[in-house]
């Protein structure tokens, strides 16, 4: 695709005003020097809080930089739009809480051209984890630790978003599962086809700003329709 970026990155937000007001310093400097060539594609779930407003300002005046919005969207439906309007050879999904150090974007991409794999996972059980509480962090381990016992333990990370994937690979699946239990469907659906996974170990930490979305009766219940699901073929 003539002019197409490399890599296009995309950041689900919901109610994200406190970080996105802080992007301009915090993650789009450090993307572009982490990956030359890239998007960044900002997809709004229905924020009442001003993102909006935010993200409007970053895509009139970064390059590169766009914002879809429009409805009230699911995680998953924001994840959708977003991957059917990307551009790019390979597809980031980042935080919008930037729990992920946006200079780590550059190592992924090493990693899937060094490897040739087909998806690379940003590990904080290979790195380490920084600031996060208590019951998250009981809550990501036990939830990594039942998926690791029922679908394999070549992959450690298997509920963080902080991966990148080969574009045609990625929008050859159905998303399906609702929640942040998507990370973790997409990447056992990778894995059910015999596609390379490969990891990196990098630091997870707390939020800086706002409030987290995530609901841990909602995540668990998502996490247990996936660990008794048996087809993840499509």
């Amino acid at each position: 695709m003539d002019n197409a970026p490399e890599v296009s990155v995309i950041i689900p937000c919901l109610d994200e005003a406190a970080c996105a007001a802080s992007y301009g310093d915090t993650l789009l400097p450090r993307l572009g020097q982490a990956l030359p060539s890239h998007e960044v594609i900002f997809s709004d779930g229905g924020s009442c809080d001003g993102t909006l407003d935010h993200l409007w300002r970053l895509a009139g005046s970064w390059p590169g930089v766009a914002a879809l919005a429009g409805g009230r969207y699911t995680f998953r439906a924001s994840l959708e739009r977003a991957v059917a309007a990307a551009r790019g050879r390979y597809v980031l999904f980042m935080e919008a809480d930037l729990s992920f150090d946006p200079a780590d974007a550059g190592r992924l991409l090493a990693e899937i051209k060094r490897t040739g794999a087909d998806c690379v996972c940003g590990s904080p059980f290979l790195g380490g984890f920084s600031g996060l509480p208590l019951p998250r962090r009981a809550l990501t381990w036990g939830a990594n630790a039942l998926l690791r016992l029922r679908f394999g333990r070549q992959v450690t990370s298997y509920t963080q978003i902080f991966k990148l994937y080969r574009a045609e690979k990625l929008k050859a699946l159905r998303f399906e599962t609702e929640g942040f239990a998507l990370d973790a469907e997409l990447l056992i659906k990778f894995l059910r086809r015999g596609w390379k996974v490969a990891e990196i170990p990098v630091v997870m930490r707390a939020r800086g700003a706002g409030r987290s979305k995530l609901s841990a009766p909602r995540e668990t219940a998502n996490c247990l329709k996936l660990l008794l699901r048996s087809d993840y073929t499509t």
